[in-house]
């Protein structure tokens, strides 16, 4: 005989939330923060196994327990390399998910799969750099939930069976979320495109349907006003005997959000309702719907030049994939960034460089800050030769440093890059930012002509004193814009 246990589902639900919460906000630097919680996660997972002991849950609350194990000796194994120590976590993290014996995962097929492929990266991680990929992919597996518990006593009587429950005790009536959108599990942070329908396809399971209710609704709640997205799923009409629900719909996002917005979240809640009452369930599994709604068409980003746009918008994914970035700081990074954008496309047009060979910095600084200055969006926020670090810093915008510089030698882009990207990220560091931007005149002789300038665009993460080797968790980027000079006219090529 089985019982629907509620403590037992709450500890599950927050060892999945948790669990969710650091592996979605991951970074190396938390590291030390999650290992002080691995004791308790495990002895509750434990505490779980125990209470299905020779049952078929026992199986998945082991597999459950190696996953989480061989996930802390990763941690602990990044945490042994950024100290430069040597340590056998990495050995013992691959022992873990092998012992799991993927014969008894009978759940949902999905989640054998998932496990199947998350064993696997595990068992060829090599370095550090590795383990942050094996963090994305177990943030993203849908891990079933247990409501229903093998009973620790057999009852001979029923009479002895109503005398052990607990009187007046209402039975809570419990809800999960399967849930797809375009076939890709709900809960993670998506970049959808507006004006698209998208599917929702999954499964919602009760522990039992109430009585006298005919329907379950599920509606959406989000951190913003609903009137921005349309969304329909279909109301689920009862069947006797059924606790188990297929449903199916769709989404519609209308407007995009600004480039540097945060993400919206939204979360879905349900009702049974019948001709004058509603019952509200208790609500788990995956149930909100992590967002953001973004045209890459859209003139969000405006430098003028929709080549530009392109690259700029590319930049700015960069950065919200791989770094962690104040809204403030980015916004102002993006403006400047748009300036000096606009600046190189208004040079190419106008072939303001052309057979230009030798130009001062300081000279290319001041016909750039007087462009800059004439951008509405910048204007007298634009300042020069600022002191920091110990150095000359060319040009700021509230904190973001723009270095430039002149170049006459070299004119392979990546040793060019390699020359100069050191010099913003240590201004930048020491204005106590992230991000920078590096623009360079490119004066050498042109054998050839030029290259598209979308080729001339590039975001690049330099090494980092002390951390040459591993990933960091507040990483420095840099915006480099190269600007051709010294081009001749197009017919001077065929001679």
């Amino acid at each position: 005989m089985r019982e629907y246990k509620e403590d037992l589902l709450i500890v599950q639900k927050e060892i999945r939330l948790q669990l969710l919460s650091f592996a979605t906000n991951f970074d190396f630097s938390s590291i030390k923060a999650v290992l002080e919680k691995e004791k308790e996660f495990l002895e509750k997972i434990e505490r779980l196994q125990n209470e299905s002991n020779n049952h078929p849950e026992e199986h998945f609350f082991r597999t459950y327990r190696y996953l989480l194990a061989s996930i802390f000796h990763l941690l602990k194994f990044a945490q042994k390399e950024l100290n430069g120590e040597i340590s056998n976590h990495l050995k013992a993290a691959k022992t873990n998910i092998n012992l799991i014996d993927l014969e008894t995962i009978s759940y949902i097929e999905e989640f054998k799969e998932n496990i199947i492929n998350l064993r696997l990266n595990i068992l060829n991680v090599e370095d550090i750099n590795d383990v942050k990929n094996i963090i994305n992919i177990f943030s993203k597996i849908q891990i079933p939930f247990i409501s229903d518990f093998p009973k620790q006593k057999t009852f001979l009587y029923e009479e002895e069976y109503k005398e052990a429950q607990i009187p007046n005790k209402e039975l809570i009536n419990v809800l999960s979320f399967n849930l797809f959108i375009d076939d890709e599990p709900w809960p993670n942070p998506k970049i959808l495109k507006p004006n698209v329908s998208y599917k929702i396809s999954g499964k919602v399971n009760l522990n039992f349907w109430p009585e006298n209710y005919d329907k379950l609704i599920i509606k959406p709640l989000s951190t913003t006003d609903n009137d921005w997205y349309v969304f329909s799923v279909p109301f689920i009409q009862f069947k006797k005997n059924e606790i188990e629900y297929v449903i199916e719909g769709n989404v519609i996002f209308k407007y995009p959000q600004n480039s540097i917005d945060d993400n919206i979240c939204i979360k879905l809640f349900a009702y049974f309702e019948n001709d004058s009452n509603k019952k509200y369930p208790t609500l788990i599994g995956y149930d909100q719907l992590i967002l953001k709604v973004f045209d890459f068409n859209s003139h969000q980003i405006n430098t003028g030049f929709k080549m530009m746009d392109k690259a700029a918008h590319e930049i700015l994914e960069k950065i919200n994939e791989d770094l962690y970035i104040d809204k403030e700081e980015k916004s102002n990074f993006i403006k400047l960034l748009q300036g000096v954008l606009n600046y190189q496309g208004f040079s190419i047009q106008h072939g303001i460089f052309k057979n230009v060979d030798s130009m001062k910095e300081d000279v290319f600084r001041d016909k750039l800050i007087q462009h800059l200055i004439g951008l509405q969006y910048l204007g007298e926020n634009i300042t020069k030769e600022g002191h920091l670090s110990g150095g000359r810093v060319e040009i700021s915008y509230n904190g973001i440093i723009a270095e430039l510089k002149v170049e006459n030698n070299i004119s392979d882009r990546k040793k060019m890059i390699e020359k100069y990207q050191n010099q913003p990220v240590a201004y930048s560091s020491g204005n106590s930012k992230q991000l920078s931007i590096l623009c360079i005149l490119d004066l050498t002789e042109k054998l050839n002509p030029p290259a598209s300038p979308i080729n001339n665009i590039s975001f690049v993460s330099p090494k980092l004193h002390g951390f040459q080797s591993e990933d960091i968790g507040y990483k420095s980027g840099v915006a480099v814009v190269i600007i051709d000079g010294n081009t001749k006219k197009p017919s001077d090529y065929s001679k």
